[in-house]
């Protein structure tokens, strides 16, 4: 599975899931796919700057895996949405989602399609 065919997996999980993106380790947004009704949360510098910041939180939290295990996601909360960040192999999976949806039950359902995933192509 491609990168894009990815993002759109995730993103049909849920209407509540108003962005599926795939973030290089570089904090590069590799690719993406979004609802209309996410245009007034995620534009302009601030958009850039959390989905970089994403990438670099994941890069800082892997070095507390031989404590605590492997990371499995991070959880922003704000009060208007909230912002799932997965690791994904080398990249990080960033979503926006809205603020009533159960983060575990959604991490879970985004973990059995990577696992259910023979190849994930994410260069691509």
């Amino acid at each position: 599975m491609k990168a894009d065919q990815f993002t759109k997996s995730i993103l049909d999980l849920d209407n509540d899931i108003l962005f599926s993106g795939v973030i290089e380790k570089s904090g590069h947004l590799n690719t993406s796919n979004q609802r209309d009704s996410l245009d007034k949360h995620l534009k302009g510098r601030n958009a850039e700057l959390i989905i970089s910041e994403s990438a670099y939180a994941v890069d800082l939290r892997k070095a507390f895996t031989t404590s605590f295990g492997s990371l499995n996601s991070i959880c922003y909360q704000y009060s208007s949405l909230k912002i799932l960040i997965i690791p994904v192999k080398e990249h990080v999976l960033f979503l926006v989602i809205n603020k009533n949806v159960e983060v575990n039950d959604l991490t879970q359902k985004v973990y059995n399609i990577i696992n259910s995933t023979n190849e994930l192509d994410l260069y691509s």
